[in-house]
């Protein structure tokens, strides 16, 4: 299946002879000394901190860790980061991605680097998983193999993640995003993860789903406003329905209040020391209701689905904030009676809708019969939007 969704990054991974093998610990004894770049951010300090961790645990020994400005001497060494001795042997992770990683040997030492924020926590957990053998089954259980004497590479190889975005909903023990961090899944629900983790996808106020109540609350507008909620029958109504996506007035005062919550999003991750979102969802409610007026169904109809009218209120606000904020992400659902794409209205490529599988048998592949309809959602979405984001159940 092909489509002209942006939804996959490439990934490369290689292992070469590109210099000697790296002897990590003799017997229990560490030859090498752990070096951190001079001016680490907080999640390529806790990179360096359980990569001295596990291979106290594999070999027995402790591995110290010290900065590379106070490394005294040429010695076998870990190098951590984006350290001077990686930028040195070309690898500069300045323009790299936030989650693009590489490892290699060098002489007698090991460089292990990543992009910003995450890319040297996934050097760093590649190299314990993939080579030395450890295992996180789950948040509380692990596997660590006992080698006493441990030998590196030799390698030269890396990558990225393979989708931009990556979460198993609400599955975690309250560590931080410790766990996701060592399985490389960058999201945590709609929350940040700990900065000490790589923060990750997250976010920004007033919430990740079914917002449209949050940006306009029934108790604060209907009374002055019922134009702005769903036409239900003959009458405007809140009693599980939706807003009116046609009315004009109503646009405007999304736009405000979204550009409101980038600025709060903004001051607060300031304050907690992490990168600000750049994903806002504007979202159906979770029932039915849709509008039933005459404009907001003209659209409808025209598009074969209730998608029509909610990608053309959403493209009207990306078309707003895009110039001020052109990093911001508008994330929407394809959920229930907006699962279909619209026959002709394509969402802006600062839209991002989150298709929904509320009927695939989970049991079988995507491939099987039963779950078509659902595999050529993914394929007609696909077509029509720069990114897309799965949400299976």
């Amino acid at each position: 299946m092909t489509t002209k969704s942006q939804i996959l990054l490439a990934t490369i991974i290689l292992w070469a002879p590109a210099a000697l093998a790296v002897t990590i610990a003799n017997d229990g004894k560490p030859a090498v000394v752990i070096v951190l770049a001079d001016d680490p951010i907080s999640a390529e300090e806790t990179a360096a901190r359980e990569l001295a961790d596990y291979l106290g645990k594999v070999t027995g020994g402790t591995f110290p860790i010290v900065s590379e400005s106070k490394l005294q001497g040429p010695k076998p060494a870990v190098y951590v980061g984006p350290t001077s001795f990686a930028k040195g042997q070309g690898l500069d992770p300045a323009d790299w991605g936030a989650e693009r990683w590489a490892m290699r040997t060098v002489g007698g030492s090991l460089i292990l680097v990543g992009g910003r924020p995450r890319g040297t926590l996934y050097a760093v957990y590649h190299l314990l998983e993939d080579i030395v053998g450890v295992r996180w089954w789950n948040p509380f259980e692990e596997h660590v193999p006992q080698r006493p004497t441990l030998e590196i590479g030799p390698v030269d190889g890396g990558g990225q993640p393979t989708f931009c975005y990556r979460d198993i909903h609400r599955l975690y023990a309250n560590d931080g995003g410790r766990f996701a961090a060592r399985n490389r899944i960058n999201g945590k629900g709609f929350g940040a993860i700990d900065p000490a983790y790589g923060c990750g996808v997250y976010y920004g106020p007033p919430g990740g789903v079914h917002t449209f109540y949050r940006y306009i609350p029934p108790k604060d507008h209907f009374d002055e406003h019922p134009e702005w909620f769903s036409l239900i029958g003959d009458k405007r109504s809140t009693d599980r329905a939706q807003l009116c996506l046609t009315n004009g007035e109503l646009r405007g005062v999304v736009v405000e209040k979204l550009k409101a919550y980038i600025g709060r999003a903004r001051e607060d991750a300031k304050r907690a020391g992490r990168p600000a979102p750049v994903d806002f969802d504007i979202s159906q409610n979770d029932w039915g209701g849709m509008c039933q007026c005459e404009a907001c169904q003209a659209i409808a109809k025209a598009e074969s689905s209730e998608s029509g009218p909610l990608l053309d209120f959403l493209n009207h606000v990306a078309d707003a904030v895009r110039d001020e904020y052109p990093e911001i992400r508008i994330n929407t659902l394809a959920y229930q009676m907006t699962e279909e794409p619209p026959r002709s209205i394509r969402p802006r490529d600062n839209v991002i809708p989150r298709l929904c599988d509320t009927h695939a048998n989970l049991l079988r592949p995507i491939t099987h019969p039963d779950n078509r309809p659902f595999a050529e959602r993914v394929a007609s979405w696909g077509d029509i939007s720069k990114q897309l984001r799965i949400w299976d159940y």
